[in-house]
């Protein structure tokens, strides 16, 4: 049996796997910390590869991305000779995520000009960026395209995304009536977009009923609670903001508590 000269000299050397799980792992971290430590890892990747391969690189522009960097991001999706559609997919997303929705836009149009078919991962990223530059029309219209010009099949996040884009938008009633039109039950993740938008736009009677369902599908998770009340507690509805709030109460639901980085 043939034994790596690495593992003979007691070092194993880490590989692509290792690397993406590590700088995933940083992204996850809750300290001030976890941008450092992802430079060190991009500096040790760079010491002991000779080319960084297409998925360290699409996991660094992840990273970066995540940190809010979109510099770090950029440069190295602008620096990488061969992009793959997870590449794209990672850069676009970046961008929607901090505030850059018409860059990323331009880059999913980029993307199509290179003859590079977009994929499920690729839709959420310009859906939300459409979402959060309330560009409504846009957003309806790609993901109309999903299906008809690119035979992918919405699944529930794609669905979550127009909900949060007509949302908003405070098209309410067009978010409630997308969610009943939807060909699956909308999970937790759906009708929490259309309770927080109910709460933005003070929609107290679909923010209950929404609300409601919620309950039901989560009725331990304390975020569900604390919307509620304050929903109605901005629409200066004591009871039933103190309703909420005794049943988290009752049902031994704790708010979990806020944290500072800062000494």
């Amino acid at each position: 049996m043939m034994v790596h000269e690495d593992v003979i000299s007691g070092y194993l050397k880490p590989n692509e796997a290792t690397f993406v799980s590590v700088l995933s792992s940083c992204a996850n971290l809750e300290d001030s910390c976890q941008l450092n430590q992802g430079k060190q890892i991009h500096g040790y990747m760079i010491k002991i590869e000779k080319e960084l391969s297409v998925f360290i690189g699409t996991s660094l522009i992840a990273f970066y991305g995540k940190m809010g960097c979109l510099g770090y991001a950029m440069n190295m999706f602008n620096s990488m000779a061969v992009k793959e559609v997870c590449t794209w997919n990672s850069i676009i997303c970046s961008l929607a995520s901090n505030g850059r929705e018409r860059q990323a836009l331009d880059m999913f149009e980029r993307m199509k000009a290179r003859a590079l078919q977009p994929n499920e991962v690729t839709f959420v990223g310009v859906l939300s960026a459409c979402a959060r530059a309330k560009f409504v029309d846009l957003g309806l219209a790609l993901f109309q395209s999903m299906s008809h010009d690119f035979d992918i099949v919405p699944r529930m996040e794609h669905y979550g995304c127009v909900v949060d884009l007509l949302g908003r938008a405070g098209l309410l009633e067009e978010a409630y009536k997308f969610v009943r039109s939807m060909p699956f039950e909308a999970d937790a993740t759906v009708l929490g977009a259309l309770l927080g938008a109910c709460r933005l736009h003070r929609a107290v009677e679909l923010g209950n009923e929404v609300g409601r369902r919620l309950l039901h599908l989560q009725p331990y998770h304390c975020g569900r609670y604390v919307l509620l009340s304050s929903l109605y507690a901005e629409a200066e509805i004591w009871d039933h903001a103190a309703e909420f709030r005794k049943a988290m109460v009752d049902a031994g639901i704790q708010k979990v508590p806020a944290f500072s980085l800062i000494d």
